[in-house]
């Protein structure tokens, strides 16, 4: 099996998966990191506005290849979802990214950016 090969084959499952991973893993995932454990240190240190900004900063830096308007929604909703997590737990900033990820998927906002930004790099 050559590169081209392995790289369609790649691409033909990560397709597939896109939307669970979108709605279900990423979300998990993300916010378990960039919320939870922020919570963890604002829980021992305060300060809900420096922690909150500074992880809806590194938040918006890991969807940096999609571009900077995506990385500014990407800040907001990171934000947002730092509020939702302090005042209702983990479990509501999972839905709400959850909710937001279908927003991109069902107005094709998603694919729209990676097309752009993620097929331009080929």
């Amino acid at each position: 099996m050559n590169v081209k090969q392995i790289k369609t084959k790649w691409q033909y499952y990560t397709n597939r998966i896109e939307p669970w991973w979108s709605l279900v893993g990423a979300p998990i995932v993300e916010e378990s990191i960039f919320r939870f454990i922020s919570y963890q240190a604002y829980l021992v240190y305060g300060g809900f506005y420096t922690i909150g900004i500074a992880s809806s900063i590194l938040f918006a830096a890991i969807h940096g290849r999609f571009g900077k308007w995506f990385v500014l929604y990407a800040f907001i909703g990171g934000f947002i979802a730092w509020i939702v997590m302090v005042s209702y737990g983990l479990l509501w900033s999972i839905l709400f990214h959850s909710a937001a990820n279908i927003v991109l998927l069902k107005f094709g906002i998603l694919q729209k950016v990676k097309e752009k930004y993620l097929l331009a790099e080929k």
